[in-house]
């Protein structure tokens, strides 16, 4: 075999594995159909939940699953007729206004929602699940935290400016 043949044979075989690698290393996301993920397994495990508890907590999920998806679809519409008034150099002004109010509203509700969902989901919990949550939290935080301290505030190497984004300032 010659020189350049067994060049382009090492480049090939160099460049089929880097695709592999890169098409497996895709991240994986939690499942959503339903099914418990990873921090489901988690609290179960930690807190000891009882299946009445893995019960109402399955059934608290799924409610504000059901939720969340009934605000993003009154929100999309609102969204895209914003942007599209915001755009028309002609639009009504009372109407982009009435707009914004109305998302506002909508905003306002489901906090006020989520606000009151997270009073519910503590219920399920005893006291002491609740503390050894919050030691869990609190834990999580403090790995987070040295997490970013490591990679600096401005995020890891690739986040510098010049290596993937051009400098903005």
């Amino acid at each position: 075999m010659t020189e350049k043949k067994m060049i382009g044979l090492v480049g090939l075989v160099l460049m089929l594995a880097f695709i592999y690698s890169t098409v497996n290393a895709q991240a994986v996301r939690p499942p959503k159909d339903g099914r418990s993920g990873a921090l489901s397994r988690v609290l179960k495990d930690a807190l000891q939940l009882t299946p009445e508890q893995e019960k109402k907590l399955e059934e608290f999920r799924q409610a504000r699953r059901n939720e969340t998806k009934a605000y993003q679809e009154k929100m999309a519409p609102m969204r895209d007729e914003l942007r599209k008034l915001m755009g028309d150099p002609k639009a009504d002004d009372q109407k982009i206004n009435n707009l914004i109010d109305q998302m506002a509203k909508l905003r306002a509700d489901r906090m006020k929602a989520l606000y009151q969902s997270k009073k519910a989901w503590e219920k399920i919990f005893t006291p002491e699940q609740l503390k050894k949550l919050q030691e869990y939290r609190q834990d999580f935080k403090l790995k987070s935290e040295a997490r970013r301290d490591r990679m600096g505030r401005r995020g890891g190497m690739m986040m510098r400016p010049g290596l993937s984004r051009p400098e903005t300032y």
